[in-house]
């Protein structure tokens, strides 16, 4: 059993295009792969996750940038897609989204 963490991704332009481990067909819509676009994101956005966050009942209890469901939210943003559609990408998807996410927003 291979135990690699091996993540697919190219970058170009500051954008990184993340290739999904299982594509998904979501809504009629096919995602073998998402574009993530953090150096587009502003401090709205992290005022507007938190926001959304605290609306639907989800407090953040200690850094947000150790929060998954935070991380979502940002990555979404930065996919410029729902996080709803993001939540239906496979756990070992979200993952690493969320892994690459952290670890922009901690650099």
């Amino acid at each position: 059993m291979s135990n690699t963490t091996e993540i697919d991704t190219t970058k170009k332009n500051n954008v990184i295009n993340y290739k999904l481990k299982q594509p998904k067909t979501i809504d009629g819509v096919e995602y073998e792969s998402i574009d993530l676009d953090f150096y587009s994101l502003t401090g709205d956005d992290i005022a507007n996750t938190e926001f959304e966050m605290i609306s639907s009942g989800n407090i953040v209890a200690g850094p947000a940038e150790f929060n998954k469901t935070y991380l979502m939210h940002i990555s979404a943003r930065a996919a410029k897609l729902p996080v709803e559609t993001l939540k239906r990408f496979s756990i070992k998807d979200i993952s690493a989204i969320t892994m690459m996410t952290q670890n922009f927003l901690m650099q």
